[in-house]
């Protein structure tokens, strides 16, 4: 393996001596990656400092056909995935603001994240496809997100807007319920998609079970629907775009009395992105650094509108009944680096008047400014600018944080 091959391939471990291949030609794909995230701040909050939050992905994916030669498991697969995050907090321990400005935060322990069958075909019923899970999932994995969230270092954008957390009881990664849910998908991109997921408890989610808690003596159920369009998802180049809206289902205690629970509450979400500015194909006919199966508008250079809103009209449930969210991003702003792409984002939530103290009707809003640097296929740097404006509800003066996301897929 020459330097020029490692340096472009896809692993920064390379291809094991050739036992990455042998593995994935009988069904066994390995997936090793790590996420950096520092931040300081300067100016505002608390008090001032700097950290860095750290987190592995470990997993793997079996094509059950492939590796049992079994011709009735086409299109079936176990996933199986662990994290490791450690790293202490600038947001919690020093800033004290809500929107996290280091999104790889959370469930700082070594989980079990996954370990699901799933299911996919392109001939349901026709020419739709179908999409089926059920195991260990997290509803956020599946609702409320699209990967140009996965762009920014603040939790308020990374993943899923997330005011989906400070309203339903919505199971998140590094975490993982019992749960199942479907997706049907036309030939134009019109999907509809549904799932049903157990609410775990507190001790069911604590750090010391490291996700292995599997007892189905939950709080409740969180049932989420979604209806969408993905639009020119085709690799046509014609500007890509999604329009969804989503009802969550969920129970929860009351914000001013948490002895109190009620039942089969709504929240209702919207979301919208588009390519408003299409300068055609970066590398036409050429390779890319990374293969893109889902992500159709990083093949183009232009720009990417997006927007979300979340509402939910339980003032005594939710800790920020209304969130609103949105960007743009310049993707390949420069032709000789097709895989860049500039980053902003405002984010919004309103608290509720339920709760005390200064954060008692008030608001938190974050904004990001990022680039992230797309070294080769397997390393990248982001650095960026976030400001939080009236943190924890004005509790303290508004922060200016400095950050850097970095990143290695071994």
């Amino acid at each position: 393996l020459s330097f020029d091959e490692w340096f472009n391939g896809p692993n920064f471990s390379g291809g094991w001596i050739g036992a990455r291949r042998k593995l994935e030609n009988i069904g066994f794909y390995p997936v090793i990656t790590y996420l950096g995230n520092f931040a300081a701040n300067p100016v505002g909050g608390n008090s001032k400092s700097a950290t860095n939050t750290s987190a592995f992905y470990v997993g793997y994916g079996l094509e059950l056909e492939k590796l049992t030669g079994i011709k009735e498991l086409k299109g079936w697969k176990l996933i199986n995935a662990w994290s490791w995050r450690f790293g202490r907090s600038l947001t919690k321990e020093y800033i004290d603001n809500e929107f996290n400005v280091q999104q790889n935060y959370g469930g700082q322990s070594f989980l079990l994240s996954s370990l699901y069958l799933t299911y996919t075909t392109d001939s349901f019923f026709g020419d739709n496809s179908l999409m089926f899970k059920i195991g260990r999932i997290a509803a956020g994995d599946n609702f409320m997100t699209k990967p140009l969230y996965w762009l920014y270092q603040n939790n308020a954008f990374d993943g899923n807007p997330v005011g989906a957390f400070k309203q339903t009881r919505l199971s998140a990664f590094p975490g993982s319920a019992w749960g199942a849910m479907a997706q049907i998908t036309d030939s134009q991109g019109l999907y509809l998609k549904a799932g049903v997921y157990q609410i775990n408890t507190e001790k069911q989610d604590s750090l010391n079970m490291h996700g292995l808690d599997w007892s189905f003596r939950g709080d409740g159920v969180n049932t989420n629907y979604e209806i969408g369009w993905d639009i020119n998802h085709d690799g046509s180049g014609r500007s890509p775009g999604n329009i969804s809206a989503i009802a969550s289902w969920y129970n929860a205690p009351h914000n001013d009395n948490p002895l109190v629970s009620s039942p089969f509450n709504c929240s209702v979400y919207v979301q919208a992105n588009y390519m408003i500015y299409n300068l055609g194909y970066i590398k036409k006919g050429e390779p890319y650094y990374i293969v893109r199966d889902s992500e159709k508008y990083r093949d183009l250079r232009g720009l990417i509108l997006w927007g979300v809103f979340q509402y939910d009209p339980s003032e005594n449930l939710a800790r920020m009944p209304y969130f609103a969210s949105g960007g743009l991003l310049f993707n390949a702003p420069f032709e000789s680096r097709a895989d860049d792409v500039i980053c902003f984002g405002a984010a919004y939530g309103k608290y509720s008047d339920k709760l005390a103290g200064e954060e008692g009707g008030s608001y938190e809003a974050v904004f990001e400014l990022n680039y992230k640097f797309q070294i080769n296929r397997f390393a990248f740097i982001q650095p960026n600018v976030q400001f939080v404006l009236n943190p924890s509800g004005g509790k303290y003066s508004d922060a200016l944080v400095l950050g850097m996301q970095y990143g290695v897929s071994f």
